[in-house]
């Protein structure tokens, strides 16, 4: 059985949230970019909690709260 997604338990898993590693499809993983140490940009997916979370997410300040 293939794993579903933890946000709106339809979708079929496509990648965890970076931070409590919950299974995401691709409709409710939320896209971020991080930067890493000099010049190094690195993806990242949050689900809908964690992408507002400043704990979680460091980009989460210069998001819109829904």
């Amino acid at each position: 059985m293939d794993a579903i997604c933890g946000d709106c338990l339809k979708n079929k898993y496509w990648t965890p949230c970076k931070w409590c590693k919950k299974p995401l499809c691709e409709a409710c993983a939320n896209f971020e970019l991080l930067g890493e140490g000099c010049g190094t940009v690195v993806p990242a997916y949050y689900c809908g909690t964690c992408v507002m979370d400043t704990f979680c997410n460091p980009n989460a300040m210069f998001r819109d709260p829904k």
